[in-house]
């Protein structure tokens, strides 16, 4: 991920020279009792997307700047296709994203997933202030709590690298209902 060289101190030396190694997943005592509760921890599942929408976005200006292409897009007024031919709906605006689900990595920890997903595209703030010239951007996090008391963090490195870059973040959180 050298890609994230930018984000600054420790950050550059766990990808810039190959050596970042995850912390372990916390996990309750292997020798709790059975029904132990525990409280508080990483969250249990999650996905991470950047999306770029505008009402006129043209999707492949975004795959050029980016050099890739996206997970899903969508043009406005282009139908959207359902697997057996027939319209799903026509989109009222455009849209390029990249998802990485959490089946698509081992990494549990959301700010070394949102790294993980940047460290796929490239660093250099003029690429990013064009694809912002031609939309929104915004990163999604999806969040899902399996208990009242979960945990996550953003560092101040890699809020300084969205802001730089424009790129807004979004968390759109779930939880069971507990009684």
């Amino acid at each position: 991920m050298a890609v994230l060289a930018g984000l600054g101190g420790a950050a550059d030396k766990r990808y810039s020279l190959g050596l970042y190694m995850k912390h372990p997943r916390p996990s309750p005592p292997p020798d709790a009792p059975p029904g132990t509760v525990t409280l508080g921890g990483p969250i249990e599942w999650f996905s991470v997307s950047l999306h770029v929408t505008a009402t006129e976005l043209r999707p492949e200006e975004v795959s050029r700047l980016f050099g890739m292409e996206p997970t899903a897009c969508q043009t406005k007024d282009v139908p959207l296709q359902r697997e057996d031919g027939s319209t799903k709906r026509v989109p009222k605006f455009g849209r390029w994203t990249h998802a990485l689900k959490s089946a698509q990595t081992d990494e549990w920890d959301i700010e070394a997933v949102i790294e993980e997903l940047l460290g796929r595209l490239p660093c250099e703030l003029e690429v990013w202030h064009q694809v912002a010239a031609l939309g929104a951007i915004r990163i999604s996090v999806g969040l899902a709590l399996s208990s009242g008391n979960e945990e996550f963090e953003l560092g101040p490195e890699l809020m300084q690298f969205l802001g730089e870059r424009k790129v807004r973040i979004y968390f759109d959180v779930y939880a069971e209902h507990e009684e």
